[in-house]
């Protein structure tokens, strides 16, 4: 994994992956927070899958992760398979996320989302799906009024705490967590 990684890396800006400091922080909050159950949305080439994917083997807990491009899914699929933890650790779902989370057997403890500046809708989506204990994750880009609706919408609901977490410069992840 050591050599994977910083390879990746190279590629941040193509694939719009999450900062190193983004992917760390997420590693320890699965591992802390013994998640067991976690959703993806928004795999790019599976560089966060990889990080969330070795917090949940310590915590032996699964992922599943759902990307929408064909041809960034057989390149997650490829990186997680020479991380040896496709399958084992980490399902790859291929599809719209919209369509896809809703049809999902499983509940989840953990949500990460990854889509951008406009998240609120699948936040929407993953809701029915999280348990009562769920704590979501959500990237926030550097982006003038990025995630503007997904936090009025928090507001509007008291059942979730909201905190802002700075993991890097200029990029943050907002926590959403059950009372």
């Amino acid at each position: 994994m050591h050599v994977l990684m910083p390879w990746m890396e190279g590629f941040r800006d193509l694939y719009h992956n999450v900062p190193r400091s983004d992917g760390e922080f997420l590693r320890w909050l699965v591992v802390a927070t013994r998640r067991q159950r976690a959703l993806e949305i928004g795999t790019s080439n599976g560089y966060s899958a990889l990080w969330l994917g070795m917090g949940l083997e310590a915590a032996g807990g699964h992922l599943t992760t759902i990307e929408i491009d064909a041809s960034r899914v057989r390149e997650a699929r490829a990186h997680l398979k020479r991380a040896e933890l496709l399958d084992r650790v980490v399902t790859v779902v291929e599809g719209d996320a919209l369509k896809v989370v809703p049809t999902l057997r499983d509940t989840f403890d953990f949500a990460f989302i990854d889509i951008g500046p406009r998240a609120l809708p699948f936040f929407q989506v993953a809701e029915p799906k999280l348990s009562p204990k769920a704590i979501v994750a959500v990237h926030r880009p550097p982006f003038p009024g990025a995630l503007d609706d997904l936090l009025e919408a928090l507001r509007q609901k008291p059942e979730w705490i909201v905190t802002i977490v700075q993991t890097g410069v200029p990029t943050s992840i907002v926590l959403a967590t059950r009372r």
